[in-house]
Order: structure tokens, then sequence, then C-alpha cells
């Protein structure tokens, strides 16, 4: 497009505008000539899309397609050795490769392999040569040994030999077996001229080893295969396929277990694997079988009764070791097939109700039955599952002691159990309580037990008149009352004074309690005093502690008694104020 230079203001904008479209253009056709190559990163290097490498340390193929790695293991062709030498793994290389090999024996071993005759010998260029080694020291005993193929040194039991690096190929795996290492192929795959280390596919289809039914076509996949319907077929399960599905239907009398395949007249039944019958009823099977009454109900599975575990049912579950069963006190866990029983313990019988935790085993009293071995100079003391024989001397005697209901056996010894500063001990038969001896310059002393340990000035006491210092737990007597000191605390109380059996009593200055005395003229208190009288409401006289049914209340009998000594006046006598009392009977 061409303007000319006289043009308007509007020819200009469009001058404008259209050399704006040609650049536009021009950026395009750039863009589609450019193409941007995508590239595969791997172990920090990067490659070009569809360049090729080698893993060594993995013996993969790798390259890069549209941006993404791909690698497969190696493959490797057969070595084709000669009739002297063998194909054997070389450390850093993939496949196998050809080395000497040597016979001895009657035994072929190849290059490095060796062999424990009287000497330990190593195939070395297709000869037998001995050779030193200093075994290691083994952490297992010598029966847990086992000598391993092609090696002169002992190793243990459960050794792993794939983990010393032996090369499987893709379609193979390392397995352990019982003295050394080997190539076993993948489930669908099969080994290359007998070698397991080299496995390719089974072609299941070709082999006819599939299960697919009719109206499917087998396609067979790396390490499997798979059963695609027949156009215009409908799939009925993974291996087969109708046109009119019967058996989807719910027309068949196929068994659960079974595999319907619908036919020109209907359709068949046959059990799927690991089931056995005519279709119709097909039964799990367990190939060992179930043991202890098992039941097989999948293919090689068995549902074991109550008591029983394993596999195949082989196994008696021990309840009692398995702690699964609580027996009662009075008896013992007794395994059997299958399951328990609590039996009484020795000393206990079954009460006649059984139960079967044996919460029916009760104590059997020996000496009442006259079952104890007691001699006649002991007594028979029965204890919860036997007996004992109480005596201080005799053949049958064991010096045991009761206490509190309980037996202590002769020289034992414990603490009180009222008081913990205490300790008894039981001998020949006579039970022996005392204070524990308190050693002061032990730091580990009770200062509960023994206060006069107590050291703390914080812990002690001082006396009322402020003289005295007294330790924890010390005692005193201050004003007629009992006082005692614990914690630095003072606590005192009345002082409780003993009751006296005589028939006079006075109370001596100084003293708190009084004490008998036989003069009554110097008794404070005397029965039936003539000095000291009561009168009645009828005005009779009455002796002191003299007593009188009340008149008119023969219910009520009436007493009198001293109830105060009052002084009257200075160095004057001392006078008795008198009352009666009553009480009703």
């Amino acid at each position: 497009m061409r303007f000319s230079e006289d043009s308007s203001p509007h020819t200009q904008v469009l001058l404008a505008f259209s050399n704006q479209l040609n650049y536009a253009e021009s950026r395009l056709t750039q863009l589609e000539s450019c193409r941007c190559e995508r590239t595969c990163s791997a172990n920090g290097v990067v490659y070009r899309d569809k360049e090729l490498w080698v893993e060594p340390e993995n013996c993969r193929n790798c390259g890069c397609m549209n941006g993404v790695v791909e690698c497969r293991r190696i493959f490797c062709p057969p070595a084709n050795c000669s009739e002297d030498s063998l194909s054997v793994h070389v450390e850093g290389t993939c496949c196998k490769k050809c080395r000497p090999k040597c016979t001895y024996m009657a035994q072929t071993l190849s290059e490095g392999q060796r062999l424990l005759t009287k000497r330990c010998t190593e195939c070395k260029n297709g000869m037998m040569v001995r050779v030193t080694e200093n075994c290691p020291e083994l952490n297992c005993t010598l029966k847990e040994q086992i000598l391993p193929e092609n090696r002169c040194c002992n190793i243990c039991k459960g050794y792993d030999f794939c983990a010393e690096g032996l090369i499987c190929g893709e379609n193979s795996e390392c397995k352990n077996r019982n003295t050394r290492a080997e190539c076993e192929c993948k489930s669908g795959f099969a080994s290359i001229h007998g070698d397991s280390t080299y496995c390719e596919d089974i072609d299941e289809c070709v082999t006819q080893m599939h299960y697919c039914q009719a109206n499917t076509a087998c396609v067979n996949l790396l390490g499997s295969h798979r059963c695609d319907c027949l156009p215009g077929f409908i799939r009925v399960d993974d291996y087969s396929c109708t046109e009119h599905d019967e058996c989807a239907s719910g027309q068949s009398s196929c068994d659960d277990n079974a595999i319907c395949t619908n036919t020109i007249r209907g359709h068949l039944c046959s059990c799927k694997p690991g089931y056995v019958g005519n279709g119709s009823i097909c039964t799990a099977f367990c190939e060992e079988g179930c043991r202890s009454g098992g039941t097989c109900v999948s293919p090689n599975t068995c549902v074991c009764p109550s008591g029983f575990t394993g596999l195949h049912c082989e196994t008696d579950i021990d309840e009692c070791a398995e702690v699964l069963i609580q027996c009662h006190i009075h008896s013992r866990c007794v395994n059997l097939p299958g399951w328990y029983h609590c039996e009484c313990r020795n000393g206990f019988h079954d009460n006649g109700s059984y139960l079967i935790d044996g919460s029916s085993c009760i104590d059997i009293d020996e000496c009442a039955t006259q079952t104890h071995t007691c001699w006649n100079d002991s007594v028979c003391v029965n204890l919860p599952g036997g007996f004992d024989c109480m005596c201080t001397s005799g053949p049958a005697c064991s010096g045991d002691c009761l206490y509190e209901e309980g037996l202590k056996h002769n020289g034992q010894k414990w603490n009180h159990s009222l008081d913990h500063c205490s300790l008894c001990s039981c001998k020949d038969g006579r039970t022996f309580c005392m204070r524990r001896e308190c050693h002061c310059a032990d730091p580990e002393t009770d200062l509960f037990c023994c206060p006069e340990c107590d050291s703390r000035k914080s812990s002690q006491c001082l006396h009322q008149s402020g003289h005295i210092l007294y330790r924890s737990r010390d005692s005193w007597i201050y004003s007629c009352q009992q006082c005692r000191c614990l914690e630095g605390k003072v606590d005192c109380w009345p002082l409780a004074c003993p009751v006296l059996a005589c028939k006079y009593s006075a109370l001596v200055e100084g003293e708190c309690c009084p004490h008998c005395v036989t003069d009554p003229c110097l008794a404070d208190n005397i029965a039936n005093d003539i000095r000291q009288t009561c009168q009645d409401p009828a005005g009779i006289t009455r002796l002191s502690s003299a007593t009188w049914p009340m008149p008119g209340s023969p219910c009520t009998t009436c007493k009198c008694k001293v109830t105060a000594t009052t002084h009257i006046l200075p160095d004057t006598d001392t006078h008795t104020q008198n009352a009666y009392t009553h009480r009703s009977t």
C-alpha cells in the first residue's frame, strides 16, 4: 500500500497503522521459524532430546524422549562360553563374562570361588590353589553357623547374601537361599537359556497359559496378560465376555466362587482357581488342609476354631502363657488343646459349683479335716491354702507366730502396724516388740522416732518458767497438766489421775493426784464421814455418802455427797458445803 506525500491527515493515520501491521507480521514470521528443543536432566547432567546414555552403576540404557527420561535394563545376550570356562559376574560389568573354570572332586567352580577340604583352596586361572584365609569371629553359636557354597569360612544362619551385590536382570530379582544367593525370574517371566539372571516375558496368549474364555481376545502384557472382549460383546468378568449375558441377569446356576461363561445354548460354570467342584457347587481348596477342626473358607485360607491359630490351625493358643485368662487367686491356669482350665491350687478344693474362673475354689481346713501333720505337742492353725503347727519345741514345730490374724515365720522381723517406731520379731512361737534403737550419728535416723536426735532449734520448746529447754517429743508436768513438745510447739492437757481402790485418800501439798491413807483423820475424802452430813427435804440428817429412797417416789434414789470445800476467812477452819442429789432408777 502506497500513499502520496500530499495526502490528508486521515491518510497519514492509515499510513502509520499500515506500518505497525507490517512490523507485527514480520515478528510472527520469526516466531514460526523458532523451534524450542526439550531437554532432560539426570544425575546433574543435561541431555538433549533423543540423546542416549548408559548408567553403568544401575546397568541401564537411558534416553531423553520429549523431555522425559526413559531407562531400561541393559539386555545381556548369552555368554556362549567354551567347555573350559563358565559365565560369571565380573565386578564393574553388567553382563556375565566367560572365565576359566576349575573341576575338583566332581565339583565345578568358577574363577575366585573357594572350597574347604583339609585346607582352603581357590580357583585361579583354571587351577585350584591353596590360600590362607583368617575367618572372622561370629556372633552366634556353632549350631547356628553354616558353610556357604564356594567359601572357606562359616557364617551365621540368616545371612543376607543378596546384600553382597548379586546383579540380576531387569525381570529377575535376588533371592536368599540357605547357603547362597541366586536370581529368580519375576512372576510372568521365564529364564533365558536356563539362566534366571536374565528373564524374558512369557507370552501367555501363545503358550495357552491364560484364562481368557470365549468371545475374548488374549492380549499379552509385560509379565501378564489381558482378556479383551470381541467387537459386539460385553464384559462379564476379567476373563469372559458375552452377547446375551445370562450370568449377569441372574439366570445362571453357578456358585459364587465359579466363573460363569455364556455359550450359544446358555452358559457354563467352572470353579475359579483355588476352588473345586462342578461349577454349581465350588468349595475352597486348601492344599495342606485345615487341622484342629479348622474350616477352609478360601484358597489356602483356614478359619481356626477358638483356641487355635496358624496358617493351617496347627498351633494351640496357650491362653495361660499369653495372659489372656485371669484365674481366681485360689486357682491356677492349666492350658488344654484349644482351651484352658482354672485348677484349684494345693490346699484348696472346689465347692461344687465349678465356676470357669476358679472362684469356686475354697480353702481346705486341714485342722478340721484332720489332714494335717502336726504332732501332739503342737496346735494346728489353719491358713489360706495350708496350715501351720504352733508350738515352741518339737520335731514338727515351725516356731511361727500368729500376729493380727496373720502368720509370721520364725525369725521374721516387721514394723509394728500401729507404731512404725517399734520393731517386732517372731522367735520360737513368741512375738516380741520393742522401740527401735536411736543412733543420732546416723544421718538417716528417723527424727519422729528419735526426737532426742533432733538438734534443730526450731524443734525445741521452752518450759513455761522460761528456764528449761526441751527437745521434740519430750514431756513434763506443769500446774497439774501433762505437757509435751512436738516440733517446736507445746501442747498441754489435764493430768489424768488413777482411780484409787481404797477407802481413804488424801492430797499432799505440792502434788496433783491423791493417794491412799489408812488414818481417816488424815483423809480428804471419807465414806460415811460423821463430820460431814446432809439434811434431806424431810429434815432428816444424812451422813456423807449415805443413800435413801425419796419419799413418795420409790424409783428415785438420793445420795449425800461433798460438793466443794470453801475457806470462809483466813486463819479459820475449813468448812464443807454439803448437798444431796437424787437419780431415778
